[in-house]
């Protein structure tokens, strides 16, 4: 057994799942058509072929669906009754009136969240139930048979009508027109901003032009003239409420200055000022100290962290050292001398007489700032004992002015409240007389922010329906639909259908694509026409095999499928044969010991075979049987056993690959299905490869996945897989191309001699 090589597929992307499980085809056949639809798993990047092969895949049922979609819309269109539209247009101007600056009936305020709630308003208005019972009434829409049917009909309006009461039933009806009125008013009434502007289109739609022109153009009148009638009401309403008010502020105003005066007269209190800044002197004297006394503090903290950081080491940062201009020279020399005396330190020593003289004079210069600097913090400390002497006598001073003024205060605290009341009650006079004068001008000036720009004309063509638009949207509604349809049909479908779904579900290399053949007889007359693309796939999976191993052809193959009816068993005498052909010695064996039938493709007798070898009732030579190829010999099933299983579980098996090895250039053994069977995975651990067959279309992939993993277990090594059946016209977009090129076209008069003669050797070879 060769393993040297190791396995061609990955067994790790193999879909861990039974293979009775419902969740097992959706997902793996999601996961393949995510992979084929996105490109490879590694890459993910979009695959616009993919998309196209499945629309092509898939046309015809995408064409039809388009077609039933397009012919309802056809039909749809064709039986919907025409509907008009009439417009009008209307401006809306955010105005501006106020009757009052801090509270009023419109605030005026623009932009932002105003601006956008007071459109939405207006466009609620339009749409209210109120304007459509008043745009019904004024034109007279209620009794208008072309608006509303005169008499409803119907079994149920005639059985309403025999139990409803005599009186009553006019009334009834009354609110019942009403409200159909107002319904079908709301359903057909449409309001449409302009975006960028303040116009606003109204539509109506009707089956009759002149009752959508009547109607868009009364809902357009009413809605102006309301809105004028509500302004006009709630300027009325401001008016007469603010003259009432204004009233009574003036008697409560002369009467709260009547008690200040009488008061002031009797408790002997001096003000000062005039008019609302009237306050006692000792309430004057106390303001100016206490503001002398905040100066007077602010002043000392300032000296007084000028002081703490003069008594710091950071004294070169005080504003008096950093604006004096002797300092600024003593220390631009003092840099200047630094300077220089470390670039010279780098050529002489410290002790040279040079740069001992400017030591000295550097000191000289630290001598002096430090004199500056003494200077300045008795300056400062003069300046700060100075503020603090200040706000002790005003802080004493302030003491003594807050007892003359407590001693005030409690005489005048009765005075002090009437004089509140009177400035309160002289603002708000003040205010309302202001709002009456506004009020009586506005009112007169205020005009209506709404008006009318544009009249409705009567619609002259339908509105709806669009015919064009109707088939566009049918058409695409179709083509969606198709495409959903097609993506579904491809989801649901779990079979392997093309090379790309081998190796993007499985890692597996395909190692050759063979054509369906419809029967055996069909086959054989493929193989006989080496123009055949039957024969042609057969070459090609030779070929394949010759490079699948690095020494070549591998000297065994089993062949096995994952269930029966795959075609195993006549790809294996399709390879055997073509093999024969090119002149190698080939030996077939059947190894489907429970339903074997390639001895019915040779015609010849299954009596001995491979089972009576290794049960050792006959030997290796008399169970090998010729055929009419020359270059073939073939083992047969031979009686069918009760236990399979256990003759290839012995020593018997090994020893006819090694001693076939001996004689012949390849051995292929067509071995039974995989699944539910023991007797596969021993013979392919018995064997150097294995390939795997697959019926594209048929097996799915749940299926095929257990079946690999068993031969991973039984440490079998699997070249790759071969797609059997595989109809070229059904699969991907280029493989009909590719393999009927130079094969399918029909050979000239001179051409046909040729391979007539060809065709004739071929068969004398074979009687030989």
């Amino acid at each position: 057994m060769n393993l040297e090589n190791g396995n061609r597929f990955d067994q790790s992307a193999l879909p861990s799942v039974s293979p009775d499980s419902g969740a097992t085809r959706d997902l793996v056949g999601l996961q393949l058509l995510a992979a084929n639809l996105t490109g490879s798993g590694a890459t993910g990047q979009f695959n616009l072929a993919a998309y196209w092969q499945l629309f092509l895949k898939h046309s015809k049922l995408i064409g039809s669906i388009v077609a039933a979609s397009i012919l309802l819309a056809v039909v749809v269109t064709m039986t919907t009754t025409p509907v008009f539209r009439a417009t009008a247009v209307i401006q809306i101007e955010r105005h501006e009136t106020r009757f009052t600056q801090q509270q009023g009936f419109e605030t005026g305020e623009e932009g932002g969240r105003s601006d956008v709630e007071f459109f939405m308003t207006q466009y609620d208005l339009l749409q209210s139930r109120s304007l459509a019972e008043q745009v019904a009434v004024r034109l007279g829409l209620l009794d208008d048979p072309k608006f509303l049917p005169s008499k409803p009909h119907g079994l149920l309006s005639s059985i309403k009508s025999l139990f409803s009461a005599g009186d009553g039933t006019s009334e009834v009806d009354a609110l019942a027109r009403r409200r159909a009125a107002v319904l079908k008013f709301s359903g057909n009434l449409l309001v449409e901003p302009k975006r960028g502007s303040r116009l606003v289109m109204i539509h109506y739609s009707d089956p009759d032009p002149g009752v959508a022109q009547l109607i868009v153009n009364g809902v357009a009148d009413v809605f102006t003239s309301r809105n004028l009638e509500r302004r006009f009401e709630a300027s009325s309403y401001a008016r007469n409420y603010l003259d009432e008010r204004l009233r009574e502020l003036k008697a409560k105003l002369e009467k709260s200055e009547v008690e200040v005066l009488a008061y002031g007269d009797h408790a002997q209190i001096v003000s000062a000022g005039s008019g609302d800044n009237k306050s006692t002197l000792a309430a004057v004297n106390l303001a100016a100290a206490n503001t002398s006394l905040r100066s007077a503090k602010i002043e000392r903290t300032k000296l007084e962290q000028l002081w703490a950081m003069a008594q710091t080491d950071n004294v070169y940062g005080l504003p008096q050292v950093l604006d004096n201009r002797g300092m600024s020279a003593n220390r631009e020399k003092r840099a200047s001398l630094a300077a220089d005396y470390q670039q010279k330190l780098t050529l002489f020593k410290p002790s040279y007489p040079e740069m001992v003289a400017i030591k000295s004079q550097m000191d000289e210069l630290d001598h002096q700032a430090s004199k500056i600097i003494a200077v300045v913090k008795d300056s400062i400390r003069t300046q700060y004992l100075g503020a603090l002497n200040e706000e002790a006598e005003l802080e004493k001073q302030l003491a003594q002015l807050k007892a003359e003024l407590t001693n005030e205060q409690g005489r005048s605290i009765q005075y002090d409240m009437l004089q509140r009341e009177v400035a309160t009650n002289r603002i708000l006079y003040e205010q309302m007389l202001q709002r009456t004068k506004e009020i009586s001008v506005l009112g007169a000036m205020d005009s209506n922010n709404i008006s009318v720009v544009d009249p409705a004309e009567r619609p002259t063509a339908p509105y709806s329906p669009r015919p064009m638009r109707n088939l566009a949207i049918g058409a695409i509604i179709g083509l969606l639909c198709g495409v959903g349809a097609a993506f579904v049909i491809e989801y649901l479908d779990n079979t392997i259908k093309s090379p790309q779904d081998v190796e993007t579900s499985f890692r597996l290399p395909v190692l050759g694509l063979v054509p369906a053949v419809e029967d055996p007889a069909a086959m054989k007359a493929a193989l006989g026409n080496f123009r055949s693309n039957f024969s042609e796939a057969l070459r090609s999976l030779k070929t394949a095999l010759q490079f699948s191993t690095p020494t070549g052809l591998p000297r065994s193959i089993a062949v096995t499928s994952a269930r029966p009816g795959e075609g195993k068993s006549t790809l294996s005498f399709a390879l055997a044969s073509i093999c024969a052909e090119q002149g190698m010695r080939v030996l077939l064996i059947d190894a489907d010991l429970r339903k074997p039938s390639l001895h019915n493709h040779f015609e010849v007798s299954n009596s001995v075979g491979l089972s009576s070898y290794l049960s050792g009732t006959m030997q290796a030579s008399e169970v090998v049987q010729r055929v009419e190829l020359e270059t073939l010999f073939f083992i047969a099933s031979g009686p069918l056993p009760p236990n399979p299983a256990d003759l290839f579980s012995g020593p018997k098996f090994s020893s006819l690959l090694s001693l076939g090895g001996e004689f012949f250039d390849l051995i292929i053994v067509d071995a039974p299905p995989v699944l539910g069977l023991a007797d596969a995975p021993l013979i392919a651990n018995a064997i150097s490869e294995t390939v795997f067959v697959i019926s594209a279309g048929e097996t799915r992939r749940d299926v095929i996945g257990i079946a690999l993993k068993r031969l991973s277990m039984a440490r079998a090594h699997v070249l790759g897989g071969i797609l059997n059946r595989f109809r070229f016209e059904n699969g991907p977009t280029g493989y009909d191309a590719h393999y009927e090129y130079g094969y399918g076209r029909p050979t000239s008069e001179s051409e046909s001699p040729q391979l007539e003669r060809s065709e004739q050797s071929s068969a004398t070879t074979v009687e030989s």
